[in-house]
């Protein structure tokens, strides 16, 4: 990078590319595509018209090749917008497509069971899940408590991207690249739909493997590895690390804390596990600590130079 900050166009190509995506990326929408077409006319047909009603016909058939505007030709219509439309309007579809499965109700954080038929029925909204989740997608599906529908809610904000591609970067280089790798083994596992105390501790680990990072490998502040993340900050703030932004210093250690009791108790009451770990929890946790590492590398960084 220069000066002025400009970087080139063949550098930022090369930048890495976010794990998660707020809108529906291309295999996203051809897994969407091919778990949904199942769907019958009669169903495909009520979703149309139940879509444009609710967006304007306008913005399904700007999507749709080969339409006269009054009859629309569902086979081909339905993958043509799953694939070509923008994402709420197909998420609206695809809710649309399943308004008829009422019967189905989520009991519990981790199991759907069905007011009649078999279990194994519901099998499509799992699917669904599973495409949101091993996509990296920030949207999360529901099931309602009254009348059983399913329905799509956003998880975060592009700023979980963001960061997510910061650390990305950082990770590539040394010296940050295995002390951010707790970091990124916890995603991975988010991505694998692996909502645990695992996750959990990895992302806890990984920042105390940065605080050590710099308190004992580069500057040999200390030479001691067994203490906490506190020991660590303190010796930070005695060096005026965070000296500019001294408020978040507090506020750190506060998250840490926090982590650290979360880990002990999710650890020690097993039990309690579905009252600490879903997607939206994880989801938050691993912005969180992403913004904090963040913070602390680039702090770091600004104070060694």
């Amino acid at each position: 990078m220069s000066d002025d900050r400009y970087t080139p166009l063949i550098d930022r190509q090369r930048e890495p590319e976010s794990r998660i995506h707020e809108e529906l990326t291309r295999p996203a929408r051809e897994r969407l595509a091919q778990i949904t077409e199942s769907r019958d006319k009669d169903d495909r047909e009520r979703a149309f018209k139940e879509t444009m009603k609710l967006i304007g016909r306008t913005p399904v058939l700007k999507c749709l090749s080969g339409n006269t505007g009054t009859q629309l030709r569902l086979t081909k219509s339905h993958r043509e917008f799953i694939y070509n439309g923008e994402t709420v309007p197909v998420l609206t579809y695809i809710e649309q497509l399943y308004l008829s499965y009422n019967r189905f109700k989520r009991k519990s954080a981790d199991a759907i069971q069905s007011d009649r038929g078999p279990v194994s029925e519901y099998s499509v909204f799992e699917e669904i899940w599973q495409v949101l989740v091993t996509e990296g997608l920030l949207w999360e599906i529901e099931w309602a408590d009254k009348g059983g529908v399913i329905q799509f809610t956003p998880l975060a904000s592009e700023a979980m991207a963001d960061m997510d591609s910061k650390i990305q970067a950082l990770s590539q280089n040394e010296p940050w690249e295995d002390a951010l790798e707790g970091y990124n083994a916890a995603f991975e596992r988010y991505l694998n739909g692996d909502f645990d105390d695992t996750l959990v501790t990895k992302l806890y680990n990984s920042i105390e493997e940065v605080l050590q990072t710099i308190c004992v490998d580069l500057e040999d502040w200390t030479d001691d590895r067994d203490r906490s993340h506190g020991y660590y900050l303190g010796i930070l703030n005695e060096k005026d690390v965070y000296n500019a932004n001294g408020i978040t210093a507090p506020e750190l250690n506060e998250l840490l804390g926090a982590l650290e009791k979360m880990v002990s108790k999710v650890g020690n009451d097993r039990k309690q596990r579905h009252a600490y770990h879903d997607r939206a929890y994880c989801t938050l946790l691993i912005h969180q600590v992403g913004a904090y590492l963040y913070f602390l590398i680039s702090r770091y960084e600004d104070f060694n130079n």
